[in-house]
């Protein structure tokens, strides 16, 4: 008997020490909490109308990076600067951080993939084999995707275009 009673007292001391520990850390993040809305009362103003806008204009370039593919692969046929005809199958990505941007692609992919067909079919077959000369061809080719989106979307929308495959022959 007298063991039962030393067991119940060291539940109930141990209970206790945890009931202090969860009652002392709930009245920590309720400080926290406090001192969080608190500085944010006393130091935090209303932001004008036109920096909201552009707050919310910028979001959509902080946020993560969203990718979408234009597949299938373009296939291109173009010539050297001897006439030599050659083939290009590339495979691309592009990249931005808004998801009615990347709707948009998809949505006007036709028209992204036909303008990137006109614009490859002309480069010149030593002016890309070069890393350069790939380089350019991105720069390019985003160009040419911010030029259709923002004539079907309303805005450039996409920040970055990527190979994810490149066959020159």
């Amino acid at each position: 008997m007298a063991e039962e009673e030393k067991d119940t007292e060291t539940v109930a001391e141990s209970g206790g020490g945890l009931m202090k520990k969860l009652m002392l850390a709930g009245a920590g993040l309720a400080l926290l909490g406090a001192g969080v809305f608190g500085g944010m009362m006393f130091f935090g103003e209303e932001a004008p109308a036109e920096d909201a806008e552009a707050a919310e204009q910028a979001a959509p370039s902080d946020g993560p990076a969203l990718y979408t593919s234009l597949h299938p692969p373009l296939v291109v046929n173009f010539r050297d600067s001897v006439g030599d005809s050659h083939f290009m199958q590339v495979t691309m990505e592009v990249m931005s951080r808004d998801q009615n941007a990347i709707n948009a692609v998809r949505e006007h992919t036709a028209v992204i993939r036909n303008s990137l067909i006109l614009l490859y079919s002309g480069v010149i077959y030593e002016e890309i084999t070069s890393r350069e000369g790939k380089e350019k061809m991105l720069a390019d080719g985003l160009a040419e995707i911010q030029k259709v989106m923002t004539e079907q979307f309303g805005e450039p929308g996409v920040e970055a275009v990527y190979f994810t495959a490149l066959v020159i022959q």
